[in-house]
């Protein structure tokens, strides 16, 4: 079956999104309240009579436990803000305030859940009295967008449809599925090459630079660390600038270093900039509760004249891979480059190895793992002349993808790349992503026939050689700013894809689905969903497993937010 754009029913997104204690405390009166009731199954006006009792109940529940948050709330933010004024350490101090800001927007997100619990209850209250006295048919109701007609034992009502939560007639995604400011209590950021990564399960963490600079120098690199919840809402860190001083940051790009370190990599201008990296340990002062706390170590240089987005993957053993354009001056040449680096237990990032995996200039890059120790690099290259054939031929490398390995401390690049359109240039945005163990999906915009392409390669586990096994699947006509990819293996029976795009026609961000079939290779049942109905300025997103996922973005002004979609199966 076609997979689809789902969210979470609303009752289950409610409990799994409140605190502990707070879902404790509804699984246990739920359960009485149900216990409650040993009359049989109510007919008639008295399910409905019984329905409005229990949506009393479950209103006066909702506004108890309120009470109680907003007691507990004042309580434990005093103490917090108490401890965080009279500790000595600058780091701890950091740490608590952080600590403070993030128990406040627990308390909103907690408190909203239960307002929007008395909001349900009192509409579903007036719903049910009202179909009681009307018991309209289909034909008499107007239902709201994302609603449907449905006829009941007690008449017609509008339901929201599946993925959509409200009274049938203002229907909308549940709060967590909603769009959520990226940056706590700061309205003075205006973001833009934003990248997010995630590791360790259930962190992320952001990088963007800030075009305006506020009170420090426009154009500076900063981070935001959090942890996505089972809901997925995420508690977020106030954002801490990873640029020093009045140093800038263009297309920054970051990834999770183990369990508890980051590694960043970006340029200091447009063109022509020099290029570094940053590595930092997050929790490392010990402190309870101080998890996001950034201990930072210095900025390494590891190269120059940079123009381009560079590529940025995670390895075993605490290591990263750089992938950039790398430049030589004697000879003067232009060819695809990598860095092999480390993040030390202080957050000191190192180089241990300068790699090439191309001899071919090289921009638009983009890198997904294959294995916990491989990866591919997606990459538009220049033509390849064989010198060694008479005639001469001559290769496209516009949509150009290498295999590279670490083995010990060294990245190993296999000689032989597959090139998905070996005839055909104005190869422009691209990326890939795992779909199938040793199978991957390579999309991108064909700038010739405006057309976002698709294609699906394997590669031998044993020779790392790659085939294409599925080519020149359209799966959008049009021009797109930005083409990206997120792995989506339901299993490796059931592969799918998923890529995100812009419709710059309707000005829409769209999602696009794709079926793969691994014994026919082939590529069927595309479907395409909006996930932001405005454009967006820069997107990155992560999958967060529980087929949820993860996108960070800014809008066309510059404000920073990020939204949790889910997919599933009809």
């Amino acid at each position: 079956m076609a997979p689809f754009l789902w969210l979470v029913v609303f009752v289950a997104a409610l409990s799994t999104a409140l605190p502990s204690f707070s879902t404790h405390a509804v699984l246990l009166r739920a359960g009485s309240t149900v216990a409650s009731k040993e009359s049989g199954v109510p007919e008639g006006n008295d399910a409905v009579d019984y329905l409005v009792d229990t949506l009393g109940r479950f209103r006066k529940f909702a506004e108890l436990n309120s009470k109680e948050l907003i007691a507990e709330h004042a309580e434990s933010h005093t103490k917090l803000q108490h401890d965080a004024d009279s500790s000595e350490n600058a780091a701890v101090r950091l740490a608590l305030s952080q600590s403070v800001t993030s128990d406040k927007e627990t308390f909103k997100e907690t408190k909203g859940i239960y307002d929007m619990m008395v909001t349900f209850s009192n509409s579903m209250s007036t719903l049910l009295k009202n179909v009681v006295k009307h018991a309209p048919a289909c034909d008499d109701n107007i239902c709201g967008e994302h609603a449907t007609c449905t006829v009941t034992s007690t008449g017609a009502a509008c339901i929201c449809e599946s993925g959509y939560v409200g009274n049938g007639h203002d229907c909308h995604a549940p709060y967590e599925f909603m769009p959520h400011a990226l940056l706590v209590g700061s309205s003075t950021f205006r973001a833009a090459d934003i990248n997010v990564c995630i590791f360790a399960s259930d962190r992320i963490a952001v990088v963007f630079r800030d075009v305006v600079g506020g009170e420090v120098s426009a154009n500076s690199g900063h981070i935001v660390i959090g942890r996505v919840k089972e809901s997925g809402m995420a508690a977020l860190a106030p954002p801490e600038k990873f640029t020093i001083g009045e140093g800038v940051a263009f297309q920054p790009v970051v990834t999770g270093v183990g369990q508890d370190r980051v590694a960043i990599a970006w340029r200091d201008d447009v063109e022509k900039g020099a290029c570094y990296m940053r590595g930092a340990v997050l929790g490392g002062t010990g402190i309870r509760g101080a998890d996001t706390a950034i201990t930072w170590g210095p900025k390494v240089n590891f190269c120059e004249s940079q123009a381009h987005k560079m590529a940025l993957v995670s390895l075993p053993q605490g290591r990263f891979a750089i992938l950039f354009s790398g430049k030589s001056r004697q000879p003067a040449e232009s060819f695809g480059a990598a860095v092999l680096g480390s993040v030390g237990p202080k957050g000191e990032a190192t180089v241990l190895g300068q790699f090439r995996f191309t001899d071919s200039a090289v921009c638009r890059l983009e890198v997904t793992p294959l294995t916990p120790t491989s990866f591919i690099v997606a990459a538009r290259a220049t033509k390849h002349v064989d010198e060694l054939d008479p005639a001469q031929t001559v290769t496209q490398q516009e949509a150009m993808a290498v295999h590279g390995e670490m083995v010990d401390n060294e990245l190993v690049f296999s000689p032989n790349p597959a090139n998905i359109e070996p005839q055909r240039g104005q190869i422009w945005s691209r990326d890939v992503s795992l779909i199938a163990p040793n199978t991957y999906a390579y999309a991108y915009q064909d700038g010739q026939e405006m057309e976002i392409k698709m294609a699906v390669l394997g590669v031998d586990p044993s020779t790392h050689l790659m085939k294409v096994l599925s080519r020149d699947k359209v799966i959008r006509k049009g021009f797109s700013p930005y083409v990206a990819m997120l792995p989506m293996p339901y299993a490796a029976s059931d592969p799918h894809t998923l890529t995100f795009y812009e419709d710059t026609i309707g000005n829409t961000s769209m999602v696009n689905l794709c079926s793969w079939s691994q014994s026919e290779h082939t590529l069927s049942r595309c479907q395409d969903f909006p996930w932001l109905d405005e454009r967006v300025e820069s997107v990155s997103g992560v999958r967060l497993g529980s087929g949820k996922f993860l996108l960070a973005f800014a809008t066309e002004s510059g404000i920073p937010y990020y939204s949790v979609f889910g997919v599933a199966k009809k």
